[in-house]
Formats: structure tokens, C-alpha cells, sequence
């Protein structure tokens, strides 16, 4: 007897590799893959902007990355003594406007040399199809509202074709990338749960279009897995909107199955049992049994570097 839902997500036309670069942007959700990527040591960039959770601001951060755009002064907004951008996350917010501009121009530098690395992977996660437009400066769409009268913008939810040709866009300018989409499992309930099921089915047309449409476009369904084949509120946290760690970790063997070459799942498997071995509490130093550990260790470090670092 079956207690849930089974299904294996479709694989990419071409598996990916541990040597590709991989860029993550979009939801929070991006952030619990870029983690794990970077404990098993892919060279990852994560959130050039922050956390961000609408696609149109998602593609228009991208093509700035690729453009090399810089920030000036006529980019920043001041409110309650903070300085910002509506592009990014009020992680950047500073309240020296200078500060502000060093390190979001910093962080551009950095991301338009690695987007343009070969086989650059970028994995995308859309949060939600609700955005907010700023009502005196031509409906211009914000990532982040940082906390300024809701009089001043304009909520309303994007169309499917709104998301498709700003996407369009950004995947005929940046042939070269394999773009990775999914839709975040996270609740977005302050919009009401009816209208964040039409948010997330917006995003979800939009991406299946994308991808009939686009060579180098393909979908992961981490939002299936969560909310279709784990479907139990025991992975989900606290607050019933947040999937639990347990949900996350089994979102990520998922991902490795379905998306990694059968070399990179073992680089994989090979960098937890080297993390292990480090992290592995020693009782008792200077014993025999100690000392043998510590060779160990040094044994597998230099066997790993041999097979997987020096062929990079």
C-alpha cells in the first residue's frame, strides 16, 4: 500500500556537471540549493541581489549582470534614513549612499564575470506572480518595497505572457547559459491562499511555456515535490508556509538524481564523506587512535584533490 505520491521528474537533455559555475537568484527557496551547493563545494554565486520574488524583476536583474550595468546616484532612494535600490534586497541598504553603491557595484563586477563563464548554469526560483509598480514613475516594477506606503504602488498579479516575453528576452541574449527554473513550495498567504494558488499556477504556465519554447530552458519541480509528493504539513515549519529542513534536504537528493552527471553524483557523495571525517568530534588527542584518524583524513583529502580539484 502506497502512503504517497510517486513520480520521477524529467531529466535535462544534457545532465549537468560539479565543473560548471552555477549563478542562484529569485525566492528564499534559491537559498536552500545555493547552501547545499556550497557545502558540496560547486563554485556557486547566490542572490547577486538578495532574495527576490517576482520574474520580471528576476530577468531584469539578470540582463544587468550580463550588461555590466553600474549603479549610480539617480538608482538610490532614501527612506527613514536608509538608502537603497528598488533592484535589490534591503540586505544592501546602507545608510552611507556611497557604501551602498561600493558594494552593489562590487557585487556586479564579480557576477558579470561569472554569468559569462562557459557552461554558466543559472538556477532561477519564482516566488510569486504578484508585483508591486511604483504609480509616478511609470509603472515601474520594484523587487523589494523596503517598507514604504503602500499608497505609493500599485499591487496587481503579472500575466503569463508579461513573463514570457520579458524571459524571452533574457534567453536570446544569454545563449551560452542553461537556465534552471522552479517555482518555490513557500506560501506566500499575506496574498491569501487562493490568490497565491493563481500566483503560483501563473508562474507555473509561464515556465511550461519557457520551456516548449527555449532550447535552453528546464524545469525542476521542486514545487511538485514538496506540495504534491511530501504533501504532509510535518515538512513544513513552524509558521506552516516554510519547508522544514527535512523537506529541503529531500528536494536536494532529488535534484541530484535528476539533474547531476553519474561523476558529480559521486563528487557529491565523496564530499559528504570528507565533510563527515571533518567535522567528526575527537574524543581523545594525541592517542594512537587519534593520530591514525588524522592520517586517514590526509589520505582521503589527497585522494579527493587528486580525482576531482586537479582536473578542473
Amino acid at each position: 500500500m502506497d502512503f504517497k505520491l510517486n513520480f520521477t521528474p524529467k531529466s535535462p537533455n544534457q545532465r549537468f556537471n560539479y565543473k560548471q559555475p552555477m549563478l542562484l537568484t529569485g525566492s528564499c527557496f534559491a537559498d536552500n540549493i545555493s547552501d547545499l551547493l556550497k557545502q558540496h563545494q560547486f563554485q556557486v554565486l547566490a542572490q547577486p541581489y538578495g532574495v527576490v520574488y517576482n520574474p520580471i524583476s528576476i530577468a531584469q536583474q539578470i540582463l544587468a549582470l550580463a550588461e555590466g550595468k553600474t549603479f549610480t546616484e539617480n538608482d538610490v532612494v532614501n527612506h527613514h534614513g536608509l538608502y537603497h535600490t528598488w533592484q535589490h534586497h534591503s540586505t544592501f541598504s546602507n545608510t552611507d549612499k556611497n557604501d551602498l553603491l561600493q558594494k552593489i557595484n562590487a557585487c556586479m563586477l564579480v557576477s558579470k564575470a561569472f554569468i559569462h563563464q562557459p557552461q554558466t548554469i543559472v538556477y532561477v526560483t519564482f516566488g510569486s506572480a504578484f508585483v508591486y509598480e511604483l504609480k509616478d514613475t511609470l509603472d515601474f516594477i520594484v523587487a523589494n518595497c523596503h517598507k514604504h506606503p503602500q499608497q505609493i504602488f500599485n499591487k496587481r498579479l503579472l500575466t503569463v505572457n508579461e513573463i514570457l516575453g520579458c524571459w524571452q528576452e533574457v534567453m536570446t541574449a544569454l545563449p551560452h547559459i542553461q537556465f534552471v527554473f522552479t517555482v518555490s513550495p513557500v506560501r506566500h498567504i499575506k496574498d491569501g491562499l487562493f490568490e497565491n494558488n493563481v500566483s503560483k499556477g501563473i508562474l507555473l504556465q509561464a515556465v511550461y511555456e519557457l520551456c516548449k519554447l527555449q532550447n535552453n530552458a528546464y524545469y525542476f519541480p521542486a514545487y511538485e515535490v514538496v506540495v504534491d509528493e511530501l504533501r504532509d504539513y510535518r515538512f513544513y515549519d513552524t509558521d506552516l508556509i516554510h519547508p522544514t529542513p527535512q523537506a529541503i534536504e529531500y528536494v536536494w537528493q532529488q535534484l541530484v538524481k535528476t539533474c547531476f552527471d553519474e561523476l558529480t553524483q559521486q563528487f557529491i557523495a565523496d564530499v559528504k564523506a570528507l565533510n563527515a571525517m571533518r567535522n567528526h568530534r575527537i574524543m581523545h588527542q594525541g592517542t594512537i587512535t587519534h593520530d591514525k584518524f588524522i592520517e586517514a583524513l590526509k589520505e582521503k583529502e589527497t585522494r579527493f584533490n587528486s580525482t576531482y580539484i586537479t582536473s578542473k
